[in-house]
Order: structure tokens, then sequence, then C-alpha cells
């Protein structure tokens, strides 16, 4: 009976031991959740965290795995294998390891490189960490497609490049029936293309055809990779006032936004690498040959451009939609840069507005608000 007594008393004290040698729960880390998005070349896993946290990584190559150990953290959520199975990644595993160590392992497909940050808190988006897995290959080979398709501007086609703002873990402004303003962005723009290439004389492209995130400087050296001609951001904007809608457009300022309201909406804009967790790439070397003088040539240009694009915009859509503004905006939108393109910003409807969320899921608005932008863009480009 005594050892009986001092057995129960030893587990007893091996268990505070225990208890105690885990990370409580307010100084660990709870990885709450785990999302993944697949684009054209890379797969994004994105982990939801309480807590910033330390890391280890490394990679095996057969088979083809992205290892990470995470310290003082806690597995609080019931996943614990995600199937993945798009063109990179099979499955995503999460396990607990002694010493207060969570391990998540991405299943690769073929071996691919992993680019890894940590993201503190914005708005409602908790702590992340976030890994793109990238296919470096198939990467350039995008690339490289989009380069050839220059080719069809010497026969006489117009190229336009259409951005669906926003995608993957930025969902943009939320209307109050939910809907998500990069989820409707993307159908419109898929609608604008599909109406562009009926005819010879212009020919769309979309910097995403998917639900992911693409940064706002790609999104524009994309564009440029495809020839264009015209760049169109569309976005449907949001407000805390839920009487506000109509629709407007913007272009760049190098100098400061006509208004304050341009200047608020552009610097939310700009926040889209925050929310949707931009990596930084090596920059590209500028062209030491490219003189100053003619690349403010070329701003000058396209941003005039620009803004008889914008009028042109503006005289067409007043019998589709009540316009917000009835002349362009000006603000430092980073999408805009691109210093040969001439470049636009279309904000379709208010989200935040019922009868503008409802006209942004109706699909005659949306037939009638894309044939009125195929006939400005064709206008547009005629002499």
């Amino acid at each position: 009976m005594r050892h009986a007594c001092l057995n129960i008393l030893l587990l007893s004290l091996l268990g505070i031991v225990i208890i105690f040698s885990q990370p409580t729960l307010a100084s660990a880390a709870l990885i709450t959740d785990v999302r993944f998005w697949s684009a054209p070349a890379n797969t994004r896993v994105v982990l939801d965290l309480t807590e910033p946290v330390q890391y280890e990584s490394f990679s095996q190559e057969n088979p083809p795995r992205c290892n990470l150990e995470i310290k003082e953290a806690i597995l609080f959520t019931k996943k614990r294998e995600v199937i993945v199975n798009d063109p990179f990644l099979s499955k995503i595993t999460l396990a607990v390891l002694g010493g207060g160590k969570v391990k998540v392992v991405l299943h690769q497909k073929k071996p691919l490189q992993a680019n890894i940050l940590t993201l503190k808190p914005y708005i409602d988006k908790p702590h992340r960490l976030v890994i793109d897995l990238i296919d470096v290959t198939q990467e350039k080979k995008e690339e490289e497609e989009r380069k050839k398709q220059k080719e069809i501007r010497s026969r006489g086609t117009r190229i336009v490049v259409i951005d669906p703002g926003h995608g993957g873990e930025d969902p943009g402004a939320i209307g109050p029936r939910k809907t998500m303003e990069k989820d409707v962005v993307l159908k419109v723009a898929e609608k604008l293309a599909y109406l562009l290439n009926q005819s010879n004389e212009v020919k769309a492209f979309l910097t995403r055809k998917r639900d992911y995130f693409i940064p706002l400087e790609e999104r524009s050296k994309i564009a440029r990779e495809y020839g264009a001609e015209l760049f169109i951001s569309l976005h449907a904007d949001g407000s805390f006032n839920p009487q506000v809608r109509g629709s407007s457009i913007y272009c760049l300022s190098l100098s400061g936004a006509t208004d304050e309201a341009a200047k608020i909406l552009a610097d939310k804009e700009n926040m889209s690498n925050v929310l949707g967790g931009a990596i930084a790439r090596p920059s590209i070397a500028k062209d030491p040959n490219l003189n100053q003088i003619l690349l403010d040539l070329l701003q000058n240009n396209s941003m005039k451009e620009s803004f008889r694009f914008a009028d042109l915009f503006l005289r067409n859509m007043k019998s589709v939609n009540h316009l917000k503004y009835s002349h362009y905006r000006q603000a430092n939108f980073l999408v805009l840069k691109a210093p040969d393109i001439p470049s636009v910003l279309v904000e379709i409807a208010f989200i935040t507005n019922k009868e503008d969320e409802r006209l942004l899921h109706d699909d005659e608005f949306q037939d009638k608000f894309t044939r009125t932008l195929t006939t400005t863009i064709k206008k547009f480009f005629k002499p």
C-alpha cells in the first residue's frame, strides 16, 4: 500500500513537471488555422497565429518536402492534414513535437523554392506565417509566354491587360451580404476579357485567373511583359457610410492626391501588399542606358493618355450607373505606376451599399458595364 502511494505521488509530480515543461497558453503562440492558394507558378500556405513565432526551416529532396519547426507553439486547430493536390503540393501535415514545438510538412510534387515571411496583425488579420512554394522553371515559362504575346502588336492588334484587384489572402471590401470584392471583380474581368477577345481589334489578358494574390508591383510588371497599351485595374469600392454608391475612375498622381478621399482610397489600395502578404523579390536592375528625361517623358505621356481614357469612360458610364464623381480623381496608386502604359483604376460600384452590391451580382448590370467598357476601350484606341 505504501509503495502504491509513493508511486502515485511520483507520477503526480512527474505530471506537474511535464505540464510546466510545455509552453503555457499565456506565452505560446496558438496555430489557429492553415489555408492555401494555388497560382500558376506557386502554391501559398498561410498559418494563422495568436503571437509572433520563431521557426526553423529545411528542405529535403527525396521525397521533396519543405519542413518547418515552429518553436513555443500549440496546435489549436483540428486540422492535422490538409489535402491540396494542385500541380505543386499534395498535402500539408501538422504534428506536435516534444519541447513545445509544432512541425509543419509541405509535401511537394517536385522540388520547389521556398520563400517564407511573417506578417504582423493588420485590420482583421492575425499574426501570420506565409510560405510560398515557387516553381522557378514554371515562373520563367509563364513570363516567356507573356512576352511572346507582344508579336500580335505588329499585326495591328491592340493589347489590354485587365487586373482583377485583390485576391487570395486579401478579400478587398466586403458587402452587407458578405460579397467579397476579390470574387466579383474577377467575374467582371473575365466577362470583359471575353468581350474584347471577340474581335481582332483588341486582345485582352488577365493578371490573375483564379483566387490568388499578386503583389501590386508585379501586376504592372505582368502588363509590361504582355506589351500592354492599356492597363485597367478593376475594383469595387467600400465605405463606412452605407449610403455612398456609384462608379468612379482614378489615375496616377506623382505630386499629391486631388482630394482627401482619393488619398484615403489610394492608401487603402496600397495596403493590399500588407493584407495579401507580398514577399519581396530581388529588384530588377535599372537599365543604365535609360535616360531619366526619357523616363519622365514616357510617364507624362502615359498619364495624359490615362486622363483621356478616364474622360471617355465617365462619358459612357452615365447611362449605366450613378457616378460617384463626374471627373476622374488622382492619387499615388502603386498599381498604376507603369511609366510606359496608360493605367487607370476603375471602381465598378460601392460593394458596401445594398443597391450597388445587388448590381454587382446582377448579370444584366455586369453585361451592360462590360459592354460599355469594351466600347470605351475600342474608342480609346482609334486615332
